[in-house]
């Protein structure tokens, strides 16, 4: 990000109307014969910083690429929350995008349990989104109903961090203090909750040598498998994921059950 321009920097500021102003700013200085053509990219599946994204998007950082790689249409779903669907739809309009804005979450088919949909390896598991929203703040009909989508991811997370942590005691975590800050709105998912463990293994694992050995011994990994995954940077590393979160690790439930 050192090498944007100041008000690209602005797409990625903490306050979405400061990066809405940035937006419109960079489409109004843009010169006609730099605007980029339009072509048919279209991408309607885009999670930004309201749940997890790597590269920290925004929705108005999204709309920038989006415009800058000339696509047709921008759609973003975050887990759980509608809280991208303001500054999404504002964005698309700056940028002349076509947009779109949802959720998406996970739900568990009783009836299907033991059918494997489209969550690799967890049958009965569903991942769903709705798309379509024109606001994030829902009318009071839905409300309750992503309020408590809200609560229970947030109670899952929670139970995972205490099972996590007894098993990689002494690298501990507390939620509240280590994973939410993490979050621009309080929406944590697994990916936030993995960095959160980086940060406090490299704290009480200053040399690479002893940090590589923590994370071999617990995920039961060879030294040299963890030296090629592991960065010089907290990650949301997938090996650490797999093992610790998905089926048949330390952290994970099934669900239903």
């Amino acid at each position: 990000m050192d090498d944007q321009n100041p008000l690209e920097q602005e797409l990625f500021a903490s306050d979405a109307v400061r990066r809405l102003q940035a937006l419109q700013r960079l489409i109004e200085a843009e010169r006609p014969q730099d605007a980029p053509r339009r072509q048919y990219g279209v991408n309607l599946h885009c999670h930004t910083i309201y749940s997890y994204n790597g590269y920290g998007h925004s929705p108005a950082s999204l709309a920038w690429l989006a415009h800058r790689e000339g696509w047709y249409a921008l759609g973003t779903v975050d887990f759980d929350v509608l809280d991208a669907v303001d500054e999404t739809l504002s964005a698309c309009q700056i940028a002349s995008l076509r947009g779109c804005a949802g959720l998406e979450t996970r739900a568990f088919y009783h009836k299907g349990a033991d059918i494997e949909f489209n969550s690799p390896g967890e049958p009965g598991v569903i991942y769903y989104v709705g798309v379509g929203f024109t606001s994030s703040q829902p009318p009071e009909a839905a409300r309750a109903t992503l309020e408590e989508m809200r609560r229970r991811a947030a109670e899952r997370n929670r139970d995972m961090v205490e099972r996590i942590n007894g098993y990689l005691d002494p690298v501990i975590i507390d939620y509240a203090r280590d994973v939410l800050p993490l979050t621009p709105s309080g929406n944590a998912t697994e990916r936030h909750i993995l960095i959160a463990y980086d940060i406090a293994a490299r704290r009480l694992f200053p040399e690479r040598r002893d940090l590589v050995s923590f994370w071999a011994k617990k995920l039961e990994m060879p030294h040299e498998a963890v030296e090629q995954f592991l960065g010089d940077a907290p990650f949301p590393h997938d090996a650490i994921r797999s093992r610790l979160m998905k089926r048949g690790g330390v952290g994970y439930v099934q669900p239903g059950a």
